[in-house]
C-alpha cells in the first residue's frame, strides 16, 4: 500500500509540475526535463479527460470546461488522484 500511495502523491506531484510549467509559460522543448514533465503531465491527465468527456454536461458547462482547458483537466486529474490517494489509506492502522 505503501508504493502505492508514493506513487499517486508523485503523480500528483508531477501533474501539478505540469500546470505549474504551462502557466508560466515555460516552453516544452527548453530541456529534457520540461520535456519529460510535459509529456508525462500530459499522459496521466488523460483518464480524466475520458471521465470529463463521458459526463453528461450543458452547453455553459461544456463552454466553462472548454474555457479552462488544460487547467480544469489538469486539477481534476490531480483531485481524482488525491481522491484515490486518500481511499488507499482508509483502514490503515
Amino acid at each position: 500500500m505503501t508504493l502505492l500511495r508514493t506513487i499517486l502523491a508523485f503523480t500528483i506531484f508531477v501533474i501539478l509540475a505540469h500546470l505549474g510549467l504551462v502557466y508560466s509559460g515555460i516552453d516544452e522543448n527548453l530541456n529534457g526535463i520540461t520535456s519529460g514533465i510535459y509529456s508525462l503531465g500530459m499522459l496521466l491527465e488523460i483518464p480524466a479527460e475520458i471521465v470529463i468527456d463521458a459526463l453528461p454536461t450543458s452547453g455553459e458547462q461544456r463552454q466553462s470546461i472548454e474555457e479552462g482547458g488544460t487547467y480544469f483537466v489538469g486539477f481534476a486529474a490531480a483531485a481524482l488522484y488525491f481522491i484515490l490517494f486518500l481511499l488507499l489509506g482508509i483502514g490503515r492502522r
